[in-house]
Formats: structure tokens, sequence, C-alpha cells
């Protein structure tokens, strides 16, 4: 590639600016009007300094005393050149003129410390950025702005891959490069995702991990310890969490890396209520449906607080999961303690109606779930209290202070109309079931 000087905008006391008829000519990408303008008398190179593009001048900035490819000088409100502006426009005619009459522009940064190439990968233009890396040298493809972000970042995060593409066979190591918040581009194509901005791509997490060194940026974290397969777990990616389980030597490595709260993505799979994912990462990694965060929650707690009825239902309904029914957390609370403390009538219904739950766990405080429900006095807790105890289930012996016992002899009759809105099933199945497990 033809050298390009690594250039800075220098902003001094008086600026040079893009007078009005050039820009519009700019903007519309009008080649003949920019040749026009660029014939003018006393057309010169840009002037170098230092390497760096002298665009701030103590002298006139008048656009009547600039002529030819001395118009290319100046720069907008924010530093940007005529460069980043075609590049953002995506007229590559026009960025290819430019760098033939000023390649030392190719380098240039504006306010934010963007490149033109920054420009037209955030944009998507790779015409014009593959323009531009034809007179850029090997260095300033990484050049990072304000953020630290890369040209590549910019193209991984708005989701362009053709782009993604060009840079990574140009310069592989740009995949190495971290932002100042230590971001990789691979990261950063699952961390931007949400409902309003969802780019991110498959293909463009593949090109990253065709690269020698991708499959290691897939363990490594943002401040918040999460990897690139929490966020593709979060936001329900089912194709790129295949993607990088693919290699079974992997999955127990990437699987087995917990965010700053101790949550591993199985975790993140429950409480975002991914069900789909709970399976193929249990197919990956077998019993890693058994961890727990630093809470000593499994999945099944986790679903439960975060009011995953679908979750829940496909643990409750597996016989795989069944050593998670009983499971107490470091607070000694089974799923069912937390379903009651929340208030969750549905979730409760569907732990109720499930074959093994016991009813009479106590956690560390000596509390059975009809405890924690003898603590709450809202309409729906007490209507969880007398499930509790028409099933059969009884406060400890000595918690007198959480209510006084209610004998079954006169305990309300609970109705199978009742009963079904609490757990969503049919309620004669659900009396029949409940009935049996009561004895």
């Amino acid at each position: 590639m033809a050298a390009a000087s690594a250039a800075t905008v220098e902003f001094g006391p008086q600026i040079l600016w893009l007078d009005k008829e050039l820009l519009q000519v700019l903007a519309a990408g009008n080649k003949v009007l920019l040749e026009e303008l660029l014939r003018g008398e006393g057309g010169t190179h840009p002037p170098r300094t230092n390497g760096q593009v002298a665009i701030s001048f103590h002298g006139t900035s008048e656009p009547a005393a600039r002529r030819g490819t001395s118009r290319l000088l100046g720069v907008t409100s924010n530093g940007s050149t005529a460069l980043h502006v075609v590049a953002s426009h995506g007229h590559a005619e026009l960025a290819a003129l430019i760098c033939e009459r000023a390649p030392s522009l190719a380098a240039t940064r504006n306010r934010s410390l963007g490149t033109p190439l920054h420009c037209a990968s955030k944009a998507g233009h790779r015409d014009v950025a593959a323009c531009l890396l034809r007179v850029m040298d090997q260095a300033t493809p990484r050049s990072r702005n304000l953020t630290g972000a890369t040209a590549l970042h910019e193209a991984v995060r708005h989701g362009h891959v053709e782009v993604v593409d060009l840079l990574m066979t140009t310069d592989p190591w740009l995949a190495s490069v971290t932002t100042n918040g230590g971001v990789s581009p691979l990261y950063m194509a699952f961390r931007s995702l949400n409902s309003v901005n969802f780019n991110c791509k498959p293909e463009i997490a593949q090109e990253i991990l065709n690269w020698p060194e991708g499959p290691s940026l897939l363990t490594r974290a943002d401040s918040s310890g999460r990897t690139p397969l929490h966020f593709a777990v979060i936001y329900g990616r089912l194709d790129t969490v295949k993607l990088f389980l693919g290699g079974d030597a992997a999955s127990p490595r990437l699987t087995s890396i917990s965010d700053s709260d101790g949550s591993y993505p199985v975790h993140a799979a429950a409480m975002f209520g991914r069900t789909k994912i709970i399976d193929e990462l249990v197919k990956k990694c077998p019993n890693y449906y058994e961890l727990v965060d630093d809470k000593g929650r499994n999945l099944l707690h986790i679903a439960v607080e975060s009011e995953q009825e679908m979750v829940v239902r496909h643990i409750c309904g597996n016989d795989m999961f069944a050593m998670l029914l009983n499971a107490t957390d470091y607070d000694g609370n089974t799923p069912l303690h937390l379903a009651v403390k929340q208030g969750y009538p549905r979730i409760f219904g569907l732990l109720l109606g499930t074959r093994g739950v016991d009813m009479c766990i106590m956690n560390k405080d000596g509390h059975t779930a009809r405890d924690i429900s003898c603590c709450a006095s809202t309409l729906e807790h007490g209507r969880l209290r007398y499930f509790l105890l028409f099933v059969g289930s009884r406060n400890q012996a000595t918690r007198w202070e959480l209510g006084a016992p209610v004998d079954t002899a006169t305990a309300p009759t609970i109705s199978p109309s009742t009963l079904d809105l609490v757990t969503g099933r049919r309620p004669t199945a659900v009396v029949r079931s409940l009935r049996r497990r009561g004895g």
C-alpha cells in the first residue's frame, strides 16, 4: 500500500473551513464539478508538516484565497475533511480523486479522532474503504478513535459484513485490537444488540472466528465479566451459540466462564427464557445445569425469580432436571420458597403440581414455603398459603410468631375454579394430583 502519513487535524487560532460550494459538491457526489473546482488556479497538494496535514493557518481563511487542490485543506465544524465527507456518503469515485490529489488526507483525524476509514466502515461503504486502504500505510487501519474503536469495531457494530470481510482480509490483526474498555470486535458484535438495533449477523462472527487467533476472543470478557457467549445467549441467538460451541474441546471452557455476579451462560439463558439454548448448552456439557451462581442459585431458582414460566415448565417436565426441584441456595431457599416469596401464582402452581417437590424443606431461617406465605399479607400470598395447607404443607412447629396454625378441618374450601386460576391447568387434574400428594 502506498504510504500515507498518520495525521491529525490541527486546530489553531484560525481554521480553514470547507466552503459551502465544495461541501455541496462533496455531498452530492458530483465528480465533474469537483474536478472543475480542483483545476482552479494555484492548485497544489496540501502541505505536510511533521507527519501532520496542516489545515490550521494563522493567515487568511477566506475561500477566495484558496484555489485548486488547496480547497481540500478545509474542515467542517467537527473537524472532518473533504475525504471524511465523501467517505460518509459513499462516493467512491470522489474518494479516489481526493486520494490521488491529497493522499495524506486518508490518515487525517477529525475531532473524534476518527479517520475517513472509520466513516466508511460505519456507513458500510466497502468500495470507499477499499480505496482508502490502498493509500494508507499498514499501521493506519488500526487507528483508534476517542473511544478506542477501530474501523473494524465500527463495521461490526453496524453489521456491515462486506466491510468486515475487507478489513479482516487486509489486516487480520485488527480483530485483536480492543477499545479503551477492553472490548474486542467479536464481543462488540453481541454487546451492541438491543430491541432497536439488532445488527449482529452470524456471518460477522464467523468471519472473525476464521482468523487463526479468533477463537481466543471468545474467552475475553468485559468489565462485567460477560463474554460473547453470554450475549449470544441473552439475545437468544441459538445459531451463534451453536457456532461458538462448535468445537467439542472449546465447549466446557467457554461455558465455565462466569460474570462478575457468578452467573454462567446457562443462568443467563434461564433469566431471559431461552429454553432451546438451555438444551443446547446441556447437550454440549452434560451436568452443566447443576452449576450455581455466587448466591448458590441454580437455573431453576433463577427462572423462578425471573418469572420465566416456560423455563420452569420445561424443567418441571423433564426428569433430567429432577435434582434441581428441591435444591437450596446459600440461604437455604428452594425454588418453591422463592415462588411463594415472589408471589408468582402460575409458577407456584407449576412447582406445586410437580411430583417430587418437597413442601416441608426449611431454609436457614427455619421457614418452610408456607411460613414465608404467612409473613406476607397480600391477597395473593394468602391464596398461596391456603393452597399449601390444602396439599399438606405445614408450619415449622415453633414458628408461632408467623401466624396462628390453621386447622385443616376449618380451613376454607378451595374450589377447582379458584385453583385453576393459580395453576393454569385443568382443575380436576390438579385437584386429583394435589390430593394424591397431600395424603
